[in-house]
């Protein structure tokens, strides 16, 4: 696990890579969304923030951003890009798995562009989403988006073909690196951006944000909602990137002691 997330920062850690990201601006579909489900001038804690792709833009719209990255070249490069403007946000070098912030100071968070697969194992993930569900406020909202497992687009054979390699090696008992079904893991020799990835359904999603404390408020594609369809809740073979929002379940004892 810690092999895996070590290759994952020293793949966003790349100089030619940090460059890439280093474009700044939110899709349509996020900027509807954030300003659908987040109070206006709300603080915000943007996950695997990149360079800042979306931490400066929401920070120049009135949110209180943090920005927060596992990769420190591309935390420095965020604030570099963000040092000329008039509203800053504040940047930590951080494990989403290990948050340093205190328990409810949220009102929002976001993990783009399918971040939360990067995070090696339905574990880690899930610890991933529980540490986000404390930093939050009670009610608060975390959007995070996923590539479309159901659909048949041009990524479906490749899909298809690492299912197949994967039990294959389950049942002849070989070794390989992935260890849990959905996972695709890449040579740390090559010099890549991407070297692990982990593609699991919406099914498996709900599981996880129930088990973490959220209840799932929405789900869409990016296609949809750019083109102001409704939701497919159930089997969607859209194509496109998926878009979750989560609520923090309102606790209606909390803080009252049990007799």
């Amino acid at each position: 696990m810690d092999s895996l997330k070590s290759r994952v920062r020293a793949g966003y850690s790349r100089s030619w890579v940090v460059h890439r990201y280093s474009k700044i601006g939110l899709w349509p579909s996020e900027q509807r969304v954030c300003e659908a489900f987040w109070p206006h001038s709300g603080r915000i804690l943007d996950i695997g923030c990149g360079a800042g792709r979306t931490t400066i833009p929401l920070v120049q719209q009135g949110y209180a951003v943090t920005g927060t990255d596992i990769s420190v070249p591309m935390v420095r490069q965020g604030h570099r890009l963000n040092s000329t403007d008039v509203q800053k946000a504040t940047w930590a070098a951080c494990d989403a798995a290990d948050l340093p912030f205190s328990d409810g100071v949220f009102d929002g968070a976001l993990f783009s562009y399918n971040g939360i697969e990067l995070v090696p194992g339905l574990e880690e993930k899930e610890r991933v989403l529980t540490e986000v569900c404390r930093v939050l406020k009670s009610g608060g909202k975390l959007i995070f988006t996923t590539h479309a497992f159901e659909a048949f687009n041009r990524f479906a054979f490749f899909r298809i073909r690492q299912l197949f390699r994967f039990w294959c090696s389950r049942i002849l008992r070989r070794s390989i690196e992935e260890r849990e079904m959905g996972e695709v893991v890449y040579d740390p020799d090559r010099n890549l951006e991407v070297y692990y990835m982990q593609i699991v359904s919406p099914r498996i999603y709900r599981r996880m944000l129930k088990e973490s404390g959220f209840e799932l408020e929405y789900y869409n594609s990016r296609q949809r909602i750019d083109s102001d369809r409704a939701p497919a809740w159930f089997v969607d073979f859209d194509p496109d990137f998926k878009f979750y929002v989560a609520g923090k379940i309102q606790r209606e004892n909390a803080g009252v002691p049990s007799e």
